[in-house]
C-alpha cells in the first residue's frame, strides 16, 4: 500500500504528501460509513417485520446516521462521484470544492480540517487520479473480524510518513508499541484522559482500544503544530470519538485551564 502510493507522488515533497493523501482517505471513510448505513437503512425499511418498515423518511434523517457515528454525506462527496470525475482535467479543483463542501455541510464537527490544498499544489493530476484508484480498491470496504480495514489504514499512513519524515515525524506520531504500553500502565477505566501535547492522538484511540470501545472515557488535549491539530481530530472522527482538542503551546499557553483529568 505505502509502495503503491509513493509511486505516485510525482513531484511532492516527501513532507508535504501526507497533506494530500489523508484527507482522500478522509473522504473515502465518510463516504463508505455513508454507503454502509444507507444499505442497512434500506433494508430494515424493506423489512416487513422491522420497526423502520415502509418508514422511507429515516433513510435522509441525520440522527439515524449519527447514532453508528456515519454521516449524511452530499452527493458531491460522496466516492461513486469521486471516481466518476476523475478523470476530469479539473479534479484538483473539484476535490477541493468538495472539500469546502464538506466542511459548509458539518461546520461544528469539520470546521478548519479539510483546507483546500490541491489546486494550488504541484500535485498532479494523473497522480490525484492514481490515488483515487488506489483508494476505490474492493478491499476497503471489507469488515475482517469486525475491524474496520479503512481505519487502520489511516493509522498505518499516519506512521509511514511519520518514519519517511525521521526525527521531524515524531512531532505528530509516538510509535504504536510505546503508546500502548503507556496505556496499559495506565489502565483507563472510566473518566477524563487528557494529553498535552497530543499529536495526532494515537493516546486516545489506543485508550478506548483498551476499554474496548466502552464509551465510559472522555478526551481532552492540546497540540501546538495547526497541521497536526487537525490530524488529531480527524483521527478522532476516523474512529468515532469526540474530543476537546485545542490549538496551542501547552508550556506557555494552556487551553485547559483547571481541567482535572484522571489519567
Amino acid at each position: 500500500l505505502w509502495q503503491a502510493a509513493v509511486t505516485l507522488r510525482g513531484s511532492i515533497e516527501p513532507a508535504d504528501y501526507k497533506r494530500f493523501v489523508l484527507p482522500i482517505i478522509f473522504l473515502r471513510y465518510l463516504s463508505l460509513r455513508y454507503e454502509r448505513r444507507r444499505a442497512e437503512l434500506e433494508r430494515l425499511v424493506a423489512d416487513p417485520h422491522s420497526d423502520y418498515h415502509g418508514d422511507t423518511g429515516v433513510l435522509e434523517d441525520p440522527d439515524e446516521y449519527r447514532k453508528v457515528g456515519a454521516f449524511i454525506i452530499p452527493r458531491e462527496a460522496r466516492w461513486e462521484h469521486i471516481r466518476s470525475i476523475a478523470r476530469h482535467d479539473d479534479i484538483k479543483l473539484k476535490l477541493d470544492d468538495i472539500l469546502a463542501q464538506l466542511e459548509d455541510t458539518y461546520a461544528d464537527k469539520l470546521r478548519g480540517l479539510l483546507p483546500r490544498v490541491f489546486a494550488s499544489s504541484n500535485l498532479d493530476a494523473e497522480s490525484l487520479r492514481g490515488l483515487i484508484n488506489l483508494f476505490s480498491k474492493d478491499v476497503f470496504t471489507q469488515d475482517v473480524n469486525g475491524e474496520d480495514i479503512l481505519g487502520r489504514v489511516y493509522e498505518y499512513m499516519i506512521g509511514e510518513f511519520a518514519n519517511s519524515e525521521g526525527k521531524r515525524g515524531g512531532e505528530y506520531f509516538t510509535p504504536a508499541s510505546i503508546v500502548r504500553t503507556l496505556v496499559a500502565l495506565l489502565e483507563p477505566e472510566s473518566g477524563v484522559v487528557f494529553d498535552p501535547c497530543c499529536g495526532s492522538g494515537g493516546m486516545f484511540v489506543q485508550s478506548d482500544l483498551f476499554t474496548n470501545h466502552s464509551r465510559r472515557l472522555s478526551f481532552v488535549g492540546q497540540e501546538s503544530k495547526d497541521f497536526t491539530y487537525r490530524l488529531c481530530r480527524m483521527n478522532l472522527f476516523i474512529h468515532g470519538l469526540d474530543g476537546k482538542i485545542r490549538v496551542g503551546n501547552s508550556y506557555t499557553n494552556d487551553r485547559h485551564p483547571g481541567l482535572r483529568a484522571d489519567y
